[in-house]
């Protein structure tokens, strides 16, 4: 098969993807290990566990800069500053106003479906926990990105395995996806990808090439990647350590 993407993981959700020379870091986030106080629901440190461990340069070399949503494990405000105020953002709606009022001057927003150079972006919905804790953790977009006429990336986001991860699926029928995993908990409820989820992501579309990150950063993801690779044997599966390059 030939290469359709280059994949650079970062760490937790942080990632590089190039698509046609075009270089896109997704939700990029600065800070040093333990700066940042431990969530409830996880193991007993501060965030992050782990520094960055890929070179400045590979941070710094890229075009856009997409945002699945604005927590903060995914949204570091720095990045004004890192990248400029200039930067490309790709984000939904939702954020434009409040980014906008940080600073950031090039924001492209989708609401539907947008073209940037010779990539469509589609804006996907996700549903980032249940219940009470769902509604407290508001709105969370996947990403479906078409740079070339086979490629098809979807992006999950933070979310985790429901309808409308489902028909995201079936309408959009993606040959590689970037699943937001960690089985992330807050107050006892799964926020993000866990096992079962990536299992039905498989057999909902078996073809598809699974890059499978978000683990071993936050103290509330209890899913590791060693945990991960020990459960679930694919070929199609790929969970990434940080600073690892993928060509799929």
């Amino acid at each position: 098969m030939e290469d359709k993407i280059k994949f650079t993981q970062i760490r937790h959700g942080s990632c590089i993807i190039e698509l046609d020379n075009i270089k896109i870091i997704i939700d990029p986030i600065l800070y040093k290990k333990h700066t940042l106080p431990q969530i409830d629901g996880g193991i007993k440190q501060n965030n992050p566990l782990v520094d960055i461990s890929v070179d400045e340069n590979v941070l710094k070399n890229i075009d856009f800069v997409l945002l699945t949503h604005l927590h903060y494990d995914h949204f570091d405000p720095e990045i004004l500053k890192y990248y400029g105020n200039n930067i490309p953002i790709i984000c939904s709606w939702k954020f434009k106003n409040k980014l906008s009022k940080m600073g950031f001057k090039n924001i492209n927003s989708v609401k539907g479906t947008i073209r940037i150079k010779d990539i469509e972006v589609n804006l996907t919905r996700g549903k980032h926990g249940t219940g009470i804790v769902g509604k407290m953790m508001r709105k969370s977009y996947g990403f479906i990105l078409k740079p070339l006429e086979n490629t098809i990336v979807y992006i999950t986001g933070d979310t985790i395995y429901c309808k409308v991860v489902e028909k995201a699926i079936e309408k959009y029928k993606p040959n590689i996806i970037i699943g937001f995993a960690g089985s992330a908990i807050i107050k006892k409820t799964k926020i993000t990808l866990d096992e079962n989820d990536i299992n039905a992501i498989i057999k909902k579309i078996p073809d598809a090439i699974l890059i499978v990150n978000h683990m071993d950063a936050w103290n509330h993801c209890i899913l590791t990647k060693d945990k991960l690779k020990n459960i679930i044997i694919n070929n199609n599966l790929y969970i990434p350590n940080d600073g690892e390059v993928i060509n799929v």
